[in-house]
């Protein structure tokens, strides 16, 4: 064993080498310095190795005796002792997942929904295009008069020539027609009990061209999409023959 130096503290045990534990006092230290020392020491015998071993006792006395540099060295020795802390595992990333190719029986599904889609499309936009045209062919043709609200749900107004009719409340395309004592209505000159609201339909139109669009955007690209992966389907099956 080669002589220990102070940069060896924190590898060399100090206490093991005097033959003490570690929470020994003082006295116990000196104690088993000498009487290591005395059979080590190269006067007492013809070891070679006596030399060494004696060199290491002295070096640990020096440090155990002194009360400051003990508590040095025991420091260091726990914090050497101490157990490193545990890194937490890196998660492993999942690998991408790689898309499912459709079948043909997906892909012949999904240009069918788009045929349908889009029929509904254009169904929407021609009864769009006739509610349209009937209402401005109404309003046009009917007389526009302001009414009064009565009670039972009831209005009443008078005619260019000076009839006075009373009539059930026109509803406003599934909408209220609020709470004012008078609202805007339009009558046949033919049939002046058959009246109509006279606000506009604007609104109404508009929603229903709306949904008509979105089904004449989606459907045709459902089926654009079902025949690219219905081609590829088909080249995957070829293929593998």
């Amino acid at each position: 064993m080669t002589s220990t130096r102070v940069r060896d503290w924190a590898t060399v045990d100090y206490y093991a080498l005097l033959g003490v534990d570690s929470g020994a006092d003082a006295d116990t230290i000196t104690r088993a310095f000498r009487e290591q020392a005395k059979r080590s020491h190269p006067d007492a015998t013809d070891d070679a190795g006596a030399a060494d071993r004696f060199a290491d006792l002295r070096a640990a006395y020096a440090v155990l005796g002194d009360r400051v540099t003990r508590r040095e060295y025991d420091r260091v020795r726990a914090e050497v002792r101490a157990p490193a802390p545990v890194a937490a595992p890196v998660p492993t990333p999942s690998p991408p997942r790689t898309p499912k190719p459709w079948s043909a029986r997906r892909s012949l599904t999904v240009i069918v929904a788009g045929v349908l889609v889009t029929l509904l499309g254009i169904g929407a936009a021609v009864l769009t295009w006739s509610m349209h045209e009937h209402d401005a062919r109404q309003r046009a043709r009917f007389i526009p008069v302001t009414a009064a609200r009565g009670a039972s749900g009831l209005v009443s107004f008078v005619t260019a020539d000076g009839q006075r009719i009373r009539v059930p409340e026109p509803s406003r395309h599934g909408e209220g027609n609020g709470n004012g004592l008078t609202m805007q209505i339009r009558y046949d000159p033919a049939n002046p009990e058959h009246v109509i609201v006279g606000d506009s339909t604007a609104a109404r139109d508009i929603t229903f061209a709306i949904v008509a669009l979105k089904l004449l955007i989606c459907g045709p690209v459902f089926v654009v999409l079902g025949s690219i992966r219905l081609r590829r389907a088909n080249a995957v099956a070829t293929a593998a023959r």
